[in-house]
C-alpha cells in the first residue's frame, strides 16, 4: 500500500519530551492516538466521507523524528498525495506544540503515553492469545494449501487446453465443452456420469475461471489447513457432484453447465456450517460470517440473471453445509484426540448413491441422446437449413425422370442441361457441409448422401444409354441394381 516518510532533526529534545510534544501535535490534529510504544507512536488521520483514514507513525530515533504516513484500506495509489500531505500536517502541528506546550503539558502527555504504553502491551498480548486460539482451532500455521493450487493448476491447464481446441477465451463455444465433458442431460443421463465430476474443472470463459478459482483460494485459505487434505478433496468433489445433480433436476430444458461454481459454493456453504459452531473461536467468526453471507446473497441475486446456473449454486451451498455439519462432528472427535476413519468414505459413498440413484430413475435412451447431441454442436441448425436446400434441389432433379409427357430427345436434354447440373450443386452443397461442426453421426450422413448422388448420376447415364440405343430391355437390370442400391442408401440415411 502506498507510504511515504520523512525526518526532522531534533536540538534538545529527550526521547519521552519528544513523544510527548507528538501526542499534543496528534491531538490539536485531532487525529486518533491508537497505540505507544517505548519509542513509537501510532496515530490514525479523520475519516471523511469521501476518504479512508491513514496511519501516522511517529518514531524517536535519538537526534531524529521519522514520522510515515500509510494508506490502510487497501488503495493502490495515492493520487492526491494524502501521504505527503499527513506528513507536512504533523511537522506543522509539531513546531506549534513545542513552540507553546506548557511544562505541565508535557507531564500529563508523558502520563497519557505511559498509560497507553500498557493497553498497548495488553492488546498485543490479547491478539497474540487470539491468534494461538484461532491457529490452534484451524491449524493456518500448521498446514499447506497444496491441494487448493492442485485443483486451481488443473481448471488452468485445462482452461487453456481447450482454448487451444477452439473453446474461446472469452466467448465460449458450448459444442467444444460439450466434447471436454460438461454437464449436458442428455449425454449425463445416457450413461455419461463421468461428466458430473468433469464440468467441475472446465468453464466458459477466462472471467468465469478467474472469479472461480480466486473465490476457492479466498476459502480454501481456511478450509484446507483445518479440515485436512482428505476431507477438504472430498468435499470439494462432492459437492460439485452434488450440484450437477441439482442443476440437472431444476432444469426442464437442458443447458449446457460447467465450471467450479457449484462445488466452491459448496465449500462455502461447508464453512457457513463451520461458523455455526464453536469450533472457530468468536473474534473470527463473526466478521467471516458476515463477509460470507455478502458473498453468497450476492452471488445468487447475481446469479437471478441469464446465463448462470443458480441451480447448480444453490445445489453445492446445501450439501456443502450438510457436509459440514458432518465434518464439525468429526473434527471435535479428532480434537479429542478420536480419528474416525469413516467419515470420509461415508460422504463420498452417500454422495455415489444419490448420484447413481438419480442417474437410474432418469435415465434416457438413444433417441434422446442423438437428438441433444446434434444439437449441442453450434453448426447444426446451419447444417439442417442446408439440408432442406438438398432435399429440394433432390426434387428437381428427379422429377423429369417421372415425366411421362417428355419425348426422349427432350428427357435428354432435360437431363443434361437440369438433372447433371442440379445433382452437382448439390454435391458441392454436401463437400461444404463437410467442414460443419456437427457431430460424427451427422457428418455420416453427409457420406451417404455424397454417395447416394453418385448413384443419382449413374441412373441418369442408364436414362441417356436407353435414349441413345432405343434399347431398354438390355439395360433395364442395370437400372432395376441401381434403383435397389438407392432404396439400400436412402433407408440408411433414414436412419441416421
Amino acid at each position: 500500500m502506498p507510504r511515504q516518510e520523512q525526518t526532522i532533526a531534533l536540538t534538545n529534545l529527550d526521547k519521552e519530551t519528544a513523544l510527548a510534544i507528538s501526542y499534543q501535535a496528534l491531538k490539536n490534529l485531532k487525529w486518533d492516538i491508537l497505540f505507544a510504544g517505548e519509542e513509537k507512536l501510532l496515530g490514525q488521520t479523520i475519516k471523511k466521507w469521501n476518504s479512508n483514514p491513514q496511519h501516522v507513525l511517529i518514531t524517536y530515533n535519538g537526534s531524529e523524528l521519522s514520522v510515515s504516513s500509510e494508506m490502510i484500506k487497501d488503495e493502490l495509489l495515492d493520487i492526491t498525495g494524502k501521504n505527503k500531505k499527513n506528513i507536512a500536517a504533523f511537522f506543522a502541528a509539531f513546531e506549534v506544540a513545542k513552540n507553546n506546550i506548557s511544562t505541565d503539558a508535557i507531564e500529563a502527555n508523558k502520563d497519557a503515553i505511559t498509560e497507553l504504553r500498557s493497553v498497548t502491551v495488553a492488546a498485543a498480548e490479547q491478539e497474540q492469545r487470539d491468534v494461538e486460539e484461532i491457529d490452534k482451532a484451524m491449524n493456518l500455521s500448521g498446514s499447506n494449501m497444496y491441494v487448493t493450487y492442485g485443483i486451481i493448476a488443473i481448471n488452468v491447464l485445462l482452461f487453456i487446453l481447450m482454448v487451444v481446441n477452439g473453446a474461446g477465451l472469452f466467448e465460449p463455444n458450448g459444442y467444444v465443452h460439450i466434447k471436454w465433458g460438461s454437464d449436458y442431460a442428455p449425454l449425463t443421463l445416457s450413461g455419461d456420469w463421468w461428466r458430473l465430476v468433469t464440468n467441475v474443472f472446465i468453464h466458459f470463459g477466462i472471467i468465469h475461471l478467474a472469479m472461480n478459482m480466486y473465490c476457492l483460494y479466498t476459502v480454501g485459505v481456511y478450509l484446507e489447513p483445518m479440515l485436512g487434505k482428505a476431507k477438504y478433496t472430498a468435499a470439494y468433489l462432492c459437492t460439485g457432484v452434488l450440484a450437477s445433480i441439482v442443476s440437472l433436476w431444476w432444469h426442464n430444458d437442458p443447458v449446457n453447465s460447467a465450471g467450479a461454481s457449484g462445488a466452491v459454493f459448496g465449500m462455502y456453504g461447508l464453512f457457513l456450517a463451520l461458523l455455526t459452531t464453536s469450533l472457530i473461536p468468536k473474534q473470527m467468526r463473526q466478521p467471516l460470517l458476515q463477509s460470507i453471507v455478502i458473498f453468497v446473497a450476492y452471488n445468487l441475486f447475481y446469479g437471478l440473471k441469464g446465463g448462470v446456473d443458480n441451480a447448480a449454486h444453490i445445489g453445492g451451498l446445501l450439501s456443502g453445509f450438510v457436509i459440514g455439519y458432518i465434518y464439525v462432528y468429526a473434527v471435535k472427535k479428532e480434537k479429542q484426540e478420536q480419528k474416525l476413519q469413516w467419515i470420509v468414505p461415508a460422504v463420498v459413498i452417500l454422495t455415489l448413491i444419490i448420484a447413481f440413484s438419480y442417474l437410474q430413475q432418469n435415465k434416457v435412451g438413444d433417441e434422446v441422446r442423438t437428438a441433444g447431441l446434434n444439437a449441442g454442436y453450434k453448426d447444426n441448425d446451419k447444417y439442417n437449413n442446408s439440408l432442406n436446400e438438398i432435399v429440394t434441389i433432390e426434387d428437381k432433379a428427379v422429377a423429369p425422370l417421372s415425366d411421362t409427357t417428355l419425348t426422349d430427345p427432350e428427357l435428354k436434354n432435360k437431363i443434361e442441361n437440369t438433372c447433371f447440373p442440379l445433382w452437382k450443386q448439390a454435391e458441392d452443397k454436401l463437400k461444404q457441409m463437410q467442414a460443419y461442426e456437427v457431430s460424427a453421426g451427422v457428418q455420416k450422413k453427409t457420406t451417404k448422401l455424397l454417395e447416394y448422388i453418385q448413384l443419382r448420376r449413374k441412373e441418369l447415364d442408364v436414362f441417356n444409354k436407353m435414349i441413345e440405343t432405343q434399347d431398354q430391355e438390355a439395360l433395364i437390370p442395370a437400372l432395376n441394381e441401381i434403383r435397389d442400391s438407392i432404396s439400400v442408401i436412402g433407408a440408411a440415411i433414414q436412419k441416421l
